[in-house]
């Protein structure tokens, strides 16, 4: 018996091969975004079963794009780097992207339908991009419904997809770079515990340090206030400064600041407190940012290429919607050293 293209027909293929409907439908009329093993199964069953795609009275309109919601916290916008990444990933795929930015205030809100993106509320979201740190209770409740991936951010109690940075690579050349430049007591400047990517950073610093063989303490460490690091300016945190200063006077000349906008507040209060960077203080950031009006030097730090961090994102989606069993990545994108002026160039 031949089947056309029905609700039932497309359940017994989908129920078979352990697949969502969905994923057979675009399979079996060749949409874009299907792993080429997975539309070669579909065909095999649907062949098997007897299944005839049902004959075009005109040409079929092209399959309409899934919505894909990026949701961003804490911040004005979508960041431009991983929006434009995402965007050129979007079109083999044809999705379509849909941005909700939130304040920090209003990060639990999303859960309520009425402060929900229309996209999200009436159903018509194929997948989710996390941006920044969402409560884990909101991420459990949408990854429970949605194929979800996070940019940086690690939710190590549920089971989604991380596009990361490769924290320990980045830290290696940072402080290869110190030591070449003569430094063997070396800082962590941001340590921030409810923080997956500043968690990540400060081990990567205390693995390397140990791999390096240089002194590695515990007291070189200076934890700040979140606030300073998510919504922050430079006087949101003076006892952390103030531990910076004493530790530079113990000998503590060099300091991996565990992101930019950290390095940035911390050169500007050493700066005011007559210290010279980098002529007595060397400072290196991470995840290379820029800062408009600013005496501060330009930053030594890791670049890491946001687009590819988009694109990677997209491309996660687009495979968690084809294998919704598949077991969850942690994806980890390279850093590369870049040479500012807030550390001595290496002889």
């Amino acid at each position: 018996m031949n089947h056309s293209e029905s609700a039932v027909a497309l359940e017994d293929i989908a129920k078979r091969l352990g697949l969502a409907i969905s994923t057979v439908s675009r399979a079996l009329r060749n949409v874009p975004g299907i792993h080429p093993a997975t539309r070669d199964k579909v065909l095999k069953e649907a062949s098997s079963l007897g299944y005839v795609a049902p004959r075009k009275k005109n040409a079929e309109a092209p399959p309409a794009p899934r919505n894909i919601l990026m949701l961003t916290l804490g911040a004005d916008a979508a960041p431009a780097g991983f929006l434009a990444g995402m965007s050129r990933a979007a079109v083999p795929f044809n999705f379509s992207l849909i941005s909700h930015v939130a304040p920090l205030a209003e990060s639990r809100n999303i859960l309520s339908p009425k402060h929900q993106p229309p996209s999200l509320r009436m159903g018509l979201v194929a997948g989710i991009v996390l941006i920044y740190k969402w409560p884990e209770e909101v991420v459990q409740v949408l990854s429970r419904k949605w194929p979800t991936v996070s940019i940086i951010m690690h939710y190590p109690d549920l089971p989604i997809d991380v596009i990361g940075i490769d924290h320990v690579g980045g830290t290696h050349g940072l402080v290869s770079h110190l030591q070449q430049t003569g430094h063997s007591q070396i800082g962590f400047f941001g340590l921030i515990p409810p923080a997956s990517w500043s968690r990540s950073r400060f081990a990567a610093y205390a693995e390397t340090m140990v791999s390096f063989g240089l002194p590695f303490s515990q007291e070189n460490v200076v934890e700040v206030a979140p606030s300073l690091a998510l919504v922050g300016s430079p006087h949101d945190d003076e006892k952390a400064y103030d531990r910076v200063v004493e530790l530079i006077k113990r000998g503590v000349k060099a300091w991996i600041c565990a992101n930019d906008a950290l390095a940035h507040f911390l050169c500007l209060e050493l700066m005011k407190r007559g210290i010279r960077i980098p002529e007595d203080v060397a400072v290196t950031g991470f995840h290379q940012r820029s800062f408009t009006n600013s005496n501060c030097p330009e930053l030594t730090t890791t670049e890491v290429r946001e687009e590819q961090i988009g694109a990677a994102a997209l491309r996660r989606i687009a495979h968690r919607l084809d294998h919704p069993e598949d077991t969850p990545r942690l994806i980890l994108m390279p850093c590369h050293f870049h040479q500012g002026k807030s550390t001595l160039p290496a002889s």
